[in-house]
């Protein structure tokens, strides 16, 4: 049996803001009801093209590199709000990155600053660096879909671990890569392009000795991601162009994951605690940030606000509360998810969900197809019990902010 059920709020065409593919903005009053979704937008860092490939060898500081900024510090997973006490990290242990591309890699540097033991034992390829190194972390979701976003972990001796994620771990998702299966079994998955490199720039690694006082260690990670490995298995997202974006997040683990610290703080809707969260969970690909390709050196770096946003970034925020509302709802139905969109109205944020029409297609209740629509604005956001997130696009109209 399938069931359909549709709550609508007006959106005044009047009040929306519209944007063409050329990025011209019209608006008929200085406010609009997508403010909200933009006051939560991620960080966004600019990485600009560069023209001759970057040769990797954990020298973030040639002339290439020079000209890119950094990114601000990582902070706890959870962010400044939500971090417990002590968890944040010292001026000691400061992490950053920056960013370029080219047609064929997207370059991540890394400058990474420890006052604590840096652990690299692990020298076996794809091997669980997190469970015992001192681990920088990749996720890279490219079409935003969260489904078959990749994971790269590296350690201060360069081992390297790959695996892509066909959902999140907390929709039944599981890891594909070559520690969990061989060459041909259907779950291995393994990167042909990739190209890592590590520098220790100050101090010493695996130094256990803890009446060391002012301990310093830096290291540096480069690495050049291959966009066929990065879209591999994920129709969603495309090759890079001037002005086009993907979904990314980093990872600092230190003391066997009792120490996280990222870029975007991993901060989603919380329908029982009525807000925003931060939450101790990598695999949540809608609150990754995002990186922008640009064409020039002079527009990289970490802006707030940034100069170029998803346009369909409202429409994505709205369908990932009604996910998590749906969550809610199943924990205290025995699995079962809403039917009907009224039944979730005390779990989803009306600010957030208001100014769009949704629906809720079920199927024996085990299993649903949100569908979040804005008829003014030419946007329908989608997404599955599963998680798996898509967006349509009327022709030449988006959410600007």
């Amino acid at each position: 049996m399938m069931a359909t059920a549709t709550t609508t709020s007006a959106l005044s065409a009047s009040a929306a803001f519209v944007v063409g593919m050329a990025g011209v903005a019209s608006s008929a009053s200085s406010s609009s009801p997508f403010d909200p979704h933009w006051s939560l937008y991620p960080k966004s860092y600019s990485a600009p093209y560069t023209p001759t490939p970057i040769a990797i060898n954990g020298d973030i500081n040639k002339s290439v590199w020079q000209s890119i900024p950094f990114s601000k510090p990582f902070d706890e997973i959870r962010g400044a709000d939500d971090a417990p006490p002590g968890t944040r990290p010292p001026p000691t242990c400061t992490t950053r990155v920056k960013m370029a591309w080219d047609a064929d890699f997207l370059y991540i540097a890394a400058l990474i600053e420890s006052d604590m033991t840096v652990v690299a034992k692990f020298t076996e390829r794809n091997s669980p660096i997190f469970q015992k190194d001192s681990d920088f972390e990749v996720f890279v979701d490219p079409g935003g879909s969260c489904h078959s976003y990749k994971e790269l972990e590296l350690n201060a001796i360069n081992t390297v671990w790959n695996l892509m994620l066909d959902k999140p771990y907390g929709d039944g998702g599981s890891e594909h890569s070559g520690r969990v299966a061989n060459p041909g079994d259907e779950q291995f998955y393994e990167v042909n392009g990739l190209k890592t490199a590590t520098k220790i720039l100050q101090g010493s690694i695996n130094d256990d000795d803890t009446s060391t006082s002012g301990r310093r260690v830096v290291w540096s990670v480069e690495i050049a991601l291959s966009h066929k490995d990065t879209l591999h298995a994920h129709p969603w997202g495309s090759v890079p162009a001037n002005g086009s974006f993907w979904r990314i997040n980093f990872s600092r683990v230190e003391k066997q994951g009792d120490v996280n610290w990222t870029w975007q703080p991993q901060k989603v809707w919380d329908p029982l605690a009525g807000r925003v969260m931060g939450k101790v969970d990598m695999h949540r690909p809608d609150a990754f940030g995002y990186v922008v390709f640009v064409g020039q050196a002079s527009e990289a770096g970490e802006a707030t606000p940034p100069s170029i946003v998803d346009p369909t970034w409202p429409a994505r925020l709205a369908a990932m509360n009604v996910y998590y509302a749906q969550v809610a709802y199943a924990e205290d139905h025995a699995g079962k998810y809403a039917e009907d969109v009224t039944d979730l109205k005390d779990l989803v944020e009306e600010a957030i969900v208001g100014p769009f029409n949704v629906s809720i297609d079920s199927d024996d209740e085990s299993g649903y197809v949100a569908i979040i629509r804005c008829t003014a604005v030419g946007v329908t956001a989608k997404v599955t019990n599963e998680r798996l997130l898509t967006i349509q696009r009327d022709a030449d109209m988006a959410i600007q902010r």
